[in-house]
């Protein structure tokens, strides 16, 4: 930033600052002492680095003081001063303006307050410069000198000179006005924390201080300042486009491990339109969304990719503890975890895809090979119980005592009703030895009885004659596999002839 001189700085200064100035570094001062003297006293003193530090301080607690205090809480979140503990506006004023970043905020409040400068300068008007009428006075006075009217042609040449020293003044004027306006505009979406930028606003305040002055005859200073506004203009130019590229390969290297980059993208297509259309301003800041959003894209697919890895060693304790082999699993979990190491969070995730689905596909085959044996144990313990169920009905239509399988037989039907298969199992086995130990009875009560297994038959449903005959009172047909009942409940005569003896 381009150094103020003294003058200048105290030039800004109120007349009120100005004496509490020179009270603050004890100067005497004469009393009725008038302003340009004082500004004269304060610059001549021997600290003049000092003068010029505290006159900015108080130039800028001057500006501070105009603002509401929520504006000034904010500057200070802005710029990270600490206002904690001060309520009163004159505090937080002296906060900012002794602050190590005071120079920050003057460039933001120059900023802010560049767009009201627009008003101050004057836009010439078409009557003002006015070349064709100085022409026609000329013509005029010509025309009135060979009719030797030299009266009046002195009167037409002193216009045409009078018009013409005021339309040169005009004419300078608007070259000034529009320079002026040229500069602030290119100088207005610039970033004003830019050294460029802040030496070009400061030769922009003299210019205008010039201007307002009338003092238009220095043309060298308003040339260097269009050379610093387009020299600014131009710098920033090239400083967002160079922070696009930035952010562009930003969006692909998330791109490249898989986020979406939908949103930055998008951000970065708008940024691009208004730096074409030459917004500076505002492709800077949406810039800055695009890379935020690429930067949060991109940690979002990391912690994605961190917490799969996770989730995935789960998945195959699960499975380990459900007695399943995730062998496989753990080969892509470790070649997730190598990846991501190597920050090649493209291949991690894809991996950590391939570990999950290997894992739950392990945990859904041992789930399905227990849900098989289970049902083979329950389809087990149906068969044993339905076939002691008959040796006992049997048993007790001869009289035999069947107490003890009948109560083993309830026993396991309970339990398998409430889904304990191998309980039931090992108590439907219990119940079978004690069927099968009413078997010798059971044969001799046939025999009474004249009750022989048949030795031959044909299947009800192939009509094949490949049958097994079991003592249990069932047979099944060794072609198709079907069951049959080739004895059914014990008759009315069998009944009579057990009791008889016969």
């Amino acid at each position: 930033m381009t150094a103020r001189g003294p003058l200048t700085s105290l030039d800004a200064l109120a007349d009120d600052d100005l004496k509490a100035l020179a009270r603050e570094i004890r100067l005497d001062v004469p009393s009725r002492t008038t302003r340009g003297k004082l500004i004269e006293l304060l610059a001549a003193a021997p600290n003049p680095d000092e003068v010029l530090a505290r006159a900015d301080r108080l130039e800028l607690e001057s500006r501070l003081i105009k603002l509401p205090t929520r504006q000034l809480r904010d500057l200070g979140a802005r710029y990270r001063v600490s206002l904690n503990g001060l309520a009163r506006k004159a505090e937080l004023v002296t906060a900012l303006a002794a602050s190590p970043v005071a120079s920050d905020v003057r460039m933001e409040l120059n900023a802010l307050e560049r767009p009201g400068d627009l008003a101050r300068i004057d836009l010439p008007r078409g009557d003002q410069v006015d070349l064709a009428r100085v022409k026609d006075l000329l013509d005029e006075a010509q025309k009135r000198f060979e009719e030797r009217r030299f009266d009046d042609a002195i009167a037409a040449a002193r216009e045409a000179a009078h018009r013409a020293e005021r339309t040169s003044r005009e004419l300078a004027r608007a070259s000034w006005s529009y320079s002026i306006l040229a500069a602030m505009g290119l100088l207005e979406p610039c970033n004003p924390r830019d050294p460029d930028t802040a030496a070009a606003l400061d030769l922009l305040t003299r210019v205008k201080t010039l201007y307002a002055q009338g003092k238009l005859e220095d043309e060298t200073i308003l040339q260097d300042l269009v050379k610093a506004a387009q020299t600014a203009h131009g710098r920033d130019a090239s400083r967002v486009r160079a922070d696009l590229a930035d952010v562009r390969d930003a969006i692909r290297e998330a791109a490249n491990i898989g986020a979406s980059v939908a949103n930055a993208e998008a951000d970065w297509r708008r940024a691009s339109d208004l730096l074409d259309r030459g917004d500076l301003r505002a492709a800077r800041e949406t810039a800055d969304a695009a890379g935020r959003a690429a930067a949060e894209a991109r940690d979002r697919r990391i912690q994605d990719v961190t917490d799969a890895l996770a989730s995935i060693e789960d998945a195959i304790a699960l499975a380990r503890n459900v007695g399943a082999d995730p062998g496989d699993a753990v080969v892509e979990l470790e070649d997730a975890r190598t990846a991501s190491r190597r920050g090649d969070y493209l291949r991690a995730g894809e991996s950590a895809k391939r570990a999950e689905r290997l894992a739950m596909q392990s945990q859904q085959r041992q789930i399905e090979q227990a849900m098989e044996i289970r049902q083979a144990q329950v389809d087990r313990a149906q068969t044993i119980i339905e076939g002691c169920e008959t040796l006992i009905h049997e048993a007790e239509t001869y009289g035999i005592g069947v107490a003890e399988a009948r109560t083993l037989l309830r026993q396991a039907r309970d339990v398998l009703a409430k889904g304990d298969t191998i309980a039931a199992v090992t108590l439907a086995r219990n119940a079978e030895e004690a069927a099968e130990r009413l078997e010798p009875r059971l044969l001799e009560e046939r025999r009474r009885r004249g009750i022989g297994r048949p030795t031959s038959g044909l299947c009800g449903v192939c009509a094949s004659p490949r049958l097994e005959f079991r003592e249990d009172g069932w047979g099944r047909c060794l072609a198709c596999g079907s069951s049959f009942r080739w004895r059914g409940p014990l008759g009315v005569l069998e009944r009579v002839r057990g009791l008889l003896g016969t």
